[in-house]
């Protein structure tokens, strides 16, 4: 006996949903449901996240069914984390020199004046 196997979901029933449930979403994009609650809880999911309840420890999901659609079809930019986390300390540096250099040309003239 073969394992009767579930029809595709479509992106008409994800786009009919305001809040796309994770097990849906997870069969849609072809993640398993634990990776999907992982990927929202840790904000790597471009098209919806996780929120814990500080209170009580559980969790709620939100994911976007536009955004789902564009993540599946390709059409929603991704980038890893490791990239992200590389453009963010890049940044940083940029506007910690920038500031050091005016620093050091208030000082010397401050100096300058002095003497």
């Amino acid at each position: 006996m073969k394992k009767q196997e579930t029809p595709p979901i479509g992106e008409k029933e994800i786009l009919s949903h305001s809040n796309v449930p994770v097990y849906l979403a997870a069969q849609f994009i072809g993640w398993s449901t634990p990776t999907l609650y992982r990927a929202l809880q840790e904000q790597r999911a471009p098209f919806g996240f996780g929120v814990q309840n500080q209170e009580t420890g559980s969790w709620a999901y939100n994911i976007s069914p536009g955004l789902l659609v564009k993540y599946k079809r390709g059409d929603l930019p991704t980038y890893r984390l490791r990239e992200v986390e590389e453009l963010a300390v890049d940044g940083i540096e940029r506007i910690v020199n920038e500031r050091l250099s005016g620093l050091q040309t208030i000082l010397s003239a401050a100096l300058s004046a002095t003497k």
